[in-house]
């Protein structure tokens, strides 16, 4: 059986766009090769002289083929030189010295506001850091060794666009020592700045939202520029458990995931079974708790539960997948190839997913359709999961909710430009430029 379903694709998220852009170019490179350029980079130090040893991490945006990211030293003059496409979207530098504070500086060439031109030199002006730090306890008062403690600066404003080179929002992960104490000696002495942490350690229940720690136990910046800040982490309770197919055989790599989302909270929220099927999470709060098992070729499985210290065990039997068959089409009923295809939610949550991203582990569920516009996920649960579509050139569609069956075959149509948006499977109807929906047997 075959259901047709209009698609309508908007303005992708910020994010997607910045990770397409990331990634390299979208269209065919030219016969001819552009040519690269080079920009002069001096750094000097609060005597206004040149620093030797600076390091500096350029970030270019461009649809050329290119090396997106690269690390630079400064060498005896302070002067290095960093390799440019011949067009650039944008364009970011980071400088890094022990004991100076960090600088940031980016420019914008093609931005329809037509920030700044990428000039051939530019000079850069480090000056020395202070010191802030703080203390990091047990419950019980013991000091705790080798906590870390990401460490992120708030500006005073919001600065989308500087002028001139303004203090980099990263400046380190310290780890405290025997005493439980880190510090941080290259903070900007403008006390208009202030600071976010996150403290994680392997055997506390650690930060997973920047400032978490922070917030609760009110530390403020005052208490970390005189180096008195005191932030205890708790013990917390450890879920272990248990994942084994119908048979009760192990499922090893499955991944399993706490929480509700793990895209938007910081750190990976996963971990993946041994070999013997055995997992086990980080020391967490006690109290509700939603657990995701994710394993490639089984239907992904979930349990709310009530993490208890007298009850920190919850094993899974998972059970074979369902196919989910998707067909991109346009207008014209022509395939259309290289669909992504994102999932959006799963039984009221978004512990579901299957994008990659820095703070997720791969969940191995197919993501884009093939060249003749198919995709096919082999080990789909039976209920209904929420979904978008996103294709260049297309409008896109969200909260499209699909059941596999493992016999139905959505046959989806896109659309080319501006439009409006379809809602759901829809009845035999009327579609955009004249086209039907229909559910075909």
């Amino acid at each position: 059986m075959t259901r047709q379903i209009c698609l309508h694709k908007s303005l992708l998220p910020i994010a997607a766009i910045v990770a397409l852009v990331a990634v390299g170019p979208s269209g065919k490179a030219g016969d001819e090769k552009p040519k690269r350029r080079t920009m002069r980079i001096t750094v000097v130090g609060p005597d206004e002289k040149p620093m030797a040893g600076v390091k500096i991490h350029a970030s270019v945006w461009t649809k050329e083929p290119f090396q997106h990211n690269r690390d630079y030293v400064c060498g005896d003059d302070g002067k290095t030189t960093v390799e440019l496409p011949k067009t650039i979207e944008i364009l970011r530098l980071w400088t890094s010295q022990d004991h100076h504070v960090p600088l940031f500086a980016q420019w914008w060439p093609e931005h329809e506001r037509k920030i700044r031109e990428i000039p051939e030199n530019f000079t850069f002006h480090l000056e020395k850091g202070i010191t802030i730090g703080g203390i990091v306890k047990s419950e019980d008062g013991e000091p705790i060794a080798g906590a870390q403690v990401r460490v992120r600066l708030v500006e005073p404003r919001q600065v989308n666009f500087p002028e001139v080179p303004i203090p980099s929002i990263w400046l380190g992960e310290p780890i405290t020592d025997a005493d439980g104490r880190w510090t941080l000696d290259n903070v900007p002495s403008d006390e208009e700045f202030g600071f976010r942490l996150i403290h994680t350690h392997a055997d506390y229940v650690s930060d997973y939202l920047w400032g978490g720690l922070q917030s609760e136990q009110g530390i403020d910046a005052e208490a970390l520029r005189a180096g008195t800040a005191t932030v205890v982490m708790h013990r917390g309770v450890v879920l272990s458990g248990l994942v084994t197919d119908p048979d009760g055989k192990p499922v090893p790599d499955a991944l399993i995931i706490w929480g509700e989302d793990p895209y938007f909270q910081e750190g990976c929220q996963e971990v993946r079974t041994d070999e013997k099927g055995h997992y086990r999470f980080p020391p967490l709060p006690a109290g509700a708790l939603r657990v995701t098992v994710v394993a490639q070729g089984w239907a992904p499985d979930q349990q709310q539960i009530n993490l208890d210290p007298d009850d920190s065990k919850v094993n899974f039997k998972l059970t074979p997948g369902t196919t989910l068959r998707l067909h991109f089409i346009d207008g014209q009923g022509a395939a259309v190839g290289g669909v992504g295809v994102s999932i959006q939610g799963w039984r009221g949550g978004k512990a579901l997913y299957n994008h990659k991203h820095p703070n997720v582990l791969d969940s191995k569920i197919p993501v884009r359709a093939d060249e003749k516009g198919i995709l096919e996920w082999t080990w789909a649960p039976e209920d209904a999961v929420t979904y978008s579509f996103y294709k260049e050139g297309y409008q896109d569609r969200r909260d499209i909710q699909l059941t596999a069956d493992g016999e139905t075959e959505y046959e989806i149509r896109l659309w080319r430009g501006p439009g409006p948006k379809m809602s759901g499977i829809e009845p035999k109807t009327s579609a955009p430029d004249g086209a039907e929906v229909t559910n075909r047997p």
